[in-house]
């Protein structure tokens, strides 16, 4: 590969630049690079451009000029209004967060103070009879051991009944003594001994104050109960029992959560100290364990920080929890709002952004596009015409005429597109003439003496043997005559040098009389290669002469041809008695005889490149190996 460097006298490509006071002559960038004949021509060329400055780190520069500019206009047109949406829509959402927020707390006080009056109403109706004289006296009669009578089942009967109390909710009232034995029972509820235990266990807990639990019975289904322990009245310190009420869990939901909601999926719960669900709009979470659930253990933790309010995932959807926690039962009465209700009504001013911010995008991107075009239109011709390559490309012009700096570099390159195609032509022009003269001078470098001593022997062998192998021989030499002199053809099918060579053979046969034979390993593809005229016969020659330099030398050659990836591989080999490689790059040594490999090598090197000539791989008393490899483009 040749590099042709040009200067171009009607252009100064140096950028001259202010800088302190001073003149910095700084050197530009490569300017064109074109590929003609197979040869690479380099071209570098500079503009005067006057007091320009540098104003972009280097980083910015290793980014193509086109992606700058489109980066730059989206950036310009977009950053505003995506900001100005991003803050209204968050002052937007933030408003409708604390609306509602505002809005559920309310809702929860209202709530509160709703179950806080009613089941005040019970906590006062058990207080009364707990410290009526019946129950007193009835439960200390049971724990001193007395039996159990009807008197005091019937006085307890008749005292719940004289009190006035008017309500669907209630379903059962025990009274139960400080062993746990059941004194009166209104209505069985047909619970396990281990959950009535619990329920006493929990009431205990809570004293003094009362508890507030959730049970679920097979007879009546699901119910709440309100539990108080019993103090003796005249010494308050000694406890004689327990009275439980039960009340319905569907009716006292009813009571509480009618006609609250904030959206499908959201929910209220009643949820009492040890996490249990005690009471909720969702039936399906009622008696559930949430002590290990991470949005109970939130609700407790922000409790103690002094919230009443978080974000949490429930359910793999964004919900907004909002809790009261009341004393006096020990309970927790939360609502869970999903986020969706929350910015839902973002919606309209969501689509308003984005409708603007779409109409935004499109006039920057025809902007932008408009100003690219201007701007990248003639740059990509400038650069589709420094890259040329083919002979078609390179004779093409810019043929901008526009008055603004691209159309000067435009013109400019046109002029020397010019200059560059006269000169590659010339240049062309003149490797064209080396390589016939050079095949000329191949066509007569045959050796004289091997012509003269041919036709002596054959003159011999005729006169003495009088037998017709005269006429085989004078057919062979006409034929390699007719080829080397007649045919002007540079490249020829390798069946016809194959030919050729073995007309060669045959003559030197005659000549050294079976003190060397002939080996041929030829695929069917390879016939269909072309390949330069006589690149065969100075190799067998090589080694016919340096394989029988003695009387009693004999050897074999081997010529075989393979295709493999579109590439022709030749390889002649010899048993001979081999040779120091050094010796190649001595042009005139006598390895080099007759047409010489050194012309082999330079003619394949000069048709095909550098990376196409002759390979030789030999050592003393191992045989020479001669390597000849022809690309695809010699296929026909």
């Amino acid at each position: 590969m040749y590099s042709l460097y040009l200067k171009m006298d009607f252009i100064d490509f140096f950028c001259r630049c202010p800088y302190n006071s001073g003149n910095v002559w700084i050197d530009c960038s490569h300017f064109a690079q074109t590929e003609a004949w197979g040869k690479t021509h380099v071209f570098y060329m500079s503009l005067n451009a006057q007091k320009t400055r540098e104003f972009s780190p280097n980083v910015l520069r290793r980014i193509k000029l086109r992606t700058r500019l489109f980066v730059t206009f989206l950036i310009i047109s977009l950053v505003p209004v995506i900001t100005i949406g991003i803050f209204s829509y968050h002052a937007y959402t933030q408003s409708m967060n604390e609306k509602v927020k505002q809005a559920a707390l309310q809702s929860i006080e209202l709530l509160n103070n709703n179950m806080s009056t009613l089941l005040g109403i019970y906590s006062d109706y058990i207080g009364s009879i707990s410290v009526s004289d019946t129950v007193q006296n009835g439960v200390a009669s049971v724990n001193k051991g007395h039996p159990l009578t009807s008197g005091i089942v019937s006085g307890i009967s008749e005292m719940i009944v004289t009190i006035p109390f008017q309500s669907t909710h209630l379903k059962n009232i025990r009274v139960v003594s400080n062993d746990r034995t059941v004194i009166y029972d209104l209505g069985y509820d047909d619970i396990t001994p281990q959950r009535f235990n619990e329920l006493l266990d929990n009431i205990e807990a809570a004293s003094p104050q009362d508890s507030l639990q959730y049970i679920h019975t097979y007879r009546a289904n699901d119910k709440i109960v309100i539990g108080r322990k019993i103090y003796d009245m005249h010494h308050t310190s000694t406890p004689l029992g327990y009275i439980m009420l039960y009340i319905d869990e569907s009716q006292l939901s009813r009571y509480i959560f009618t006609d609250v909601s904030f959206g499908e999926g959201s929910n209220f719960l009643l949820i009492d100290a040890a996490g249990n669900v005690v009471s909720s709009q969702n039936a399906e979470l009622l008696g559930e364990d949430l002590a290990d659930d991470p949005i109970f253990q939130q609700i407790t933790a922000h409790r103690q920080a002094g919230e009443n309010n978080f974000l949490c995932e429930l359910n793999g959807v964004d919900t907004l929890t909002i809790f009261k926690y009341n004393t006096t039962y020990n309970v927790y009465l939360a609502a869970t709002i999903p986020q969706a209700y929350i910015t839902n009504g973002t919606r309209t001013i969501n689509m308003m952004l984005i409708a603007l911010a779409a109409v935004l995008v499109v006039v920057s991107l025809f902007l932008t596009l408009l100003v690219y075009r201007s701007v990248m239109h003639p740059i990509d011709n400038m650069v589709a015409a420094c890259n040329a390559k083919s002979d078609e490309e390179i004779g093409l012009k810019i043929n901008d005429p526009s008055p603004d700096e691209l159309g000067f570099l435009a013109r400019t390159i046109d002029n020397m597109v010019n200059e560059i195609g006269l000169l590659a032509q010339r240049w062309s022009d003149d490797q064209r003439k080396m390589r016939e003269l050079e095949l000329q001078t191949l066509q007569y470098q045959i050796n004289p003496h091997f012509l003269f001593n041919t036709l002596n022997t054959l003159k011999w062998i005729a006169t003495l043997n009088h037998v017709t192998p005269v006429s085989h021989g004078i057919d062979a030499l006409s034929s390699l005559l007719q080829s080397t002199l007649i045919k002007k053809d540079e490249l020829i099918p390798f069946d016809d040098e194959l030919r050729n060579l073995k007309n060669y053979c045959d003559i030197q046969q005659l000549r050294y009389a079976g003190r060397f034979e002939m080996e041929y390993q030829i695929e069917d593809a390879a016939g269909y290669w072309t390949v330069p005229r006589f690149i065969l016969q100075p190799l067998v020659e090589n080694s016919i002469l340096h394989g029988t330099a003695d009387e009693d030398d004999f050897v074999t050659i081997t010529v075989r041809a393979t295709v493999s990836e579109n590439l022709l591989t030749i390889h002649i080999s010899d048993t001979g008695c081999g040779f120091d490689p050094s010796a190649i790059k001595e042009k005139n040594s006598e390895r080099f005889s007759g047409i010489g490999l050194s012309n082999v090598d330079e003619r394949m090197r000069l048709h095909y490149g550098n990376e196409y000539g002759l390979t030789i791989e030999s050592a003393p008393g191992t045989g020479t190996q001669c390597i000849l490899r022809i690309p695809n483009e010699a296929i026909r």
